[in-house]
């Protein structure tokens, strides 16, 4: 059986075991796969128990064992690209990947590897404000870019996943029930974790290319975090 806990977010139930996720690798055979978007999709059974599992964008055929680490549980998840609504997915890491970080996943990198290391500047040409923070949803955050462009919002959320000291910061990508987004903080070691929720206060960038397909439509820079207690 897969063990969980339970946490309140947004009237949004975030099940997840911190233990498995970090330390015990599940391995399940996989009994459907859909890719869209950023995400495989994939309906597993690990000892004879079924569900639905999310990993990054991964070449995995009907029949096969996987092996994959628990990031974080979800409830009444949709995705957009499959325009599916899942009762309850896991989202994990596969197993023995080492291109895994927060940008492949959640930065549009669609660009394939090379053998060169990309000169990513993640400083050039970004805006960092000194104004009075908008409150706001992550949704409006793309519905309202132009208007919050290089503007100081705060949003409150959930942590997915969290890339420390990535180019001298921290990469948070945070979830409010509904879409979600990445708050960049200039402490490379933030001490948060997926399953936190957090306010975040940040200015949002927007149309944001790095170069070597880092690309986000919106972007939190010079981020500060607040972990609500529960």
């Amino acid at each position: 059986m897969i063990k969980k806990i339970t946490v309140g977010c947004l009237g949004l139930l975030l099940c997840i075991n911190q233990a498995l996720a970090l330390n015990e690798p599940h391995t399940a055979k996989v009994l459907e796969s859909k890719t869209a978007g950023a995400y495989t999709y994939l309906k597993v059974d690990e000892n004879n128990e079924k569900y639905w599992l999310a990993i990054q964008r991964s070449n995995v055929e009907v029949g096969e064992n996987i092996t994959f680490n628990e990031q974080i549980w979800m409830k009444n998840f949709k995705s957009k690209a499959l325009n599916k609504t899942f009762d309850k997915i896991m989202f994990a890491q596969e197993s023995g990947r080492k291109d895994l970080d927060i940008h492949n996943i959640h930065g549009n990198m669609i660009k394939e590897k090379s053998e060169v290391k990309p000169d990513v500047k993640f400083n050039d040409g970004i805006v960092i404000s000194k104004d009075t923070p908008i409150k706001t949803d992550i949704s409006s955050l793309y519905e309202d870019k132009d208007k919050l462009k290089n503007k100081n919002v705060e949003v409150q959320g959930d942590v997915l996943q969290v890339s420390n000291k990535v180019m001298g910061n921290t990469w948070v990508k945070i979830y409010d029930g509904k879409s979600t987004v990445i708050f960049r903080s200039p402490n490379e070691d933030e001490k948060i974790k997926p399953g936190d929720s957090v306010i975040v206060i940040g200015t949002l960038n927007t149309d944001i290319d790095f170069g070597h397909g880092y690309k986000y439509e919106v972007l939190g820079i010079n981020s500060k975090f607040k972990v609500l207690t529960r």
